[in-house]
């Protein structure tokens, strides 16, 4: 008789203060934990990419090698700002010990009083279970929305938002029922030769399951040329984290 492992339970901060509990099944294996949310308002509109800390440091080296990278120490945190050479891009990192949030700025790095407006409009706070950034008071006058805790590891990638703003994105039709969820398969965006090699597998579709707080992405990953692409324990490793991923989401 196989004794199946019990599923890890974590809790994550969303971006925009939520409270994210997930079951995990151990078939899913670690998963380093990302996030990405957008505020916007009459003089803002601003995409916030989160990551684990340290994640900044590959910018110097490979994005914008010899370019120009400026710190700012604040209380629990630095903004690091980093601009190309050419000027051709530039980006600002709120780093914190255990996460850090990025906006880019498809251009020059802003001027001084600009980006002193925009960090003061916002409210930076780490935790080990994730960091919170969001409109700074009501006097910011900003609106966050496309919040979303990610997932993602070379084996699958897992995104789950809040039911409430999320709702609208599910498909049309009823899906299959899968204990207080429903459950739906879409094909992915392939090209003609990867959508042929990856045909009959799990490997051709994008899961989405929803329940009353959550909705939630599912992704896996496996190379077209593979021999793993069609063996029965790779199949079946699919499966279980299909049946044992759960979220909820608590604002």
């Amino acid at each position: 008789m196989t004794v199946l492992a019990n599923p890890s339970q974590i809790t994550r901060v969303a971006p925009d203060g939520a409270r994210v509990d997930i079951s995990l099944p151990p078939e899913a294996g670690e998963l380093p934990w990302h996030g990405h949310t957008r505020l916007a308002g009459p003089a803002l509109v601003r995409n916030f990419d989160l990551a684990p800390a340290g994640q900044r440091h590959v910018i110097p080296r490979k994005i914008f090698p010899g370019g120009r990278v400026e710190t700012f120490r604040r209380s629990g945190f630095d903004l690091v700002l980093y601009e190309a050479a050419d000027r051709s891009n530039s980006c600002l990192v709120w780093a914190g010990p255990h996460n850090e949030a990025t906006t880019w700025f498809g251009g020059p790095a802003p001027r001084q009083s600009v980006l002193n407006r925009l960090v003061s409009n916002l409210s930076f706070t780490d935790s080990p279970e994730g960091a919170r950034l969001v409109a700074a008071g009501p006097a910011a006058n900003l609106q966050q929305f496309s919040t979303m805790v990610i997932g993602s590891s070379e084996r699958l990638s897992v995104m789950i938002k809040d039911a409430r703003g999320a709702r609208e994105e599910l498909p049309s039709w009823k899906g299959a029922t899968q204990g207080d969820a429903e459950i739906w398969k879409e094909p992915l965006n392939l090209g003609p030769e990867q959508a042929k090699a990856v045909s009959g597998t799990p490997f051709e579709w994008r899961y989405i399951i929803a329940n009353t707080t959550s909705v939630i992405e599912v992704v896996f990953h496996q190379r077209a040329d593979s021999p793993q692409l069609r063996s029965t324990a790779e199949h079946d490793r699919t499966a279980a984290v299909l049946a044992g991923l759960k979220a909820a989401w608590s604002a």
